[in-house]
């Protein structure tokens, strides 16, 4: 009954959600930035994760699961891994991305950023374990799990990221050069080793919360602004990508003098 009850909540948020939107910030111009149409669009997208962790399975899982057991703590390799997965990931979002990042002089609000980047690192993270959940019920050795979750992980987050979230979401916050940087040395490295964790040891809470740390870390990273937050805020710089589709391209100053 909880489950069910979860996903018909999600169902009513996004469904209020979307009817905001279409109401309020559907005609919003591609190239204008509003915080308060940002938040919307983030949590129906927040509400489509969450709804998607519990009808495969996946919520149910992280509610039995132990975040982790005693034969696990006494085991040297699975705390050097567990270590090694959190110190890449604080190296990774809480050094290296907040330097490659834009704020164009936006100002901290520490207490929406907070709230903002735990809700989206359990959605996103979420999301992404539902994908090796949805995997690993196929019985599949452990390595196949891993590689088919792997793609379809990176496949998601490419497309989530770059054709709506780096557009309709965040403001601008990177470079074409940054967004390079980040996927190499941020992005990718952190799911590659955060995944072979999950797979070894299927501890999904903590798993979940590796990608609460980084993203918390880079909501506050990039100011990201209060929905009640005023002023004229960067939109994210745009070219054509996949079927003429408009994707976060990263800001380059010359064009924006053009604009």
């Amino acid at each position: 009954m909880f489950i069910l009850g979860y996903i018909i909540s999600f169902a009513i948020l996004g469904g209020i959600l979307v009817g905001i939107y279409i109401f309020k910030f559907i005609k919003l111009p591609i190239n204008v930035w509003k915080p308060a149409a940002a938040w919307n669009r983030a949590f129906i997208y927040f509400s489509f994760c969450n709804i998607f962790i519990a009808a495969s399975g996946t919520l149910e899982q992280i509610i039995i699961r132990p975040i982790f057991t005693a034969e696990q703590v006494s085991n040297p390799f699975w705390i050097l891994y567990l270590v090694i997965c959190y110190i890449y990931v604080v190296v990774a979002y809480v050094i290296i991305w907040p330097r490659s990042t834009l704020t164009f002089d936006r100002k901290y609000s520490l207490g929406p950023e907070t709230v903002f980047g735990l809700i989206w690192g359990f959605s996103t993270g979420g999301l992404v374990l539902s994908f090796y959940h949805l995997w690993s019920l196929t019985g599949f050795p452990s390595w196949v799990i891993y590689l088919l979750s792997y793609v379809c992980i990176g496949i998601w987050q490419f497309l989530i990221q770059a054709y709506f979230w780096d557009i309709y979401v965040s403001p601008e916050h990177d470079t074409p050069r940054s967004i390079m940087v980040k996927t190499i040395v941020c992005h990718l490295p952190n799911v590659t080793i955060s995944l072979g964790y999950l797979t070894l040891w299927g501890n999904y809470m903590l798993f979940i919360l590796i990608f609460i740390v980084a993203l918390v870390s880079s909501a506050i990273a990039q100011k990201f602004p209060a929905p009640w937050a005023k002023g004229i805020f960067h939109a994210p710089m745009i070219k054509k990508g996949i079927f003429g589709l408009p994707y976060g391209s990263g800001y380059e100053e010359k064009k924006d003098n053009d604009n």
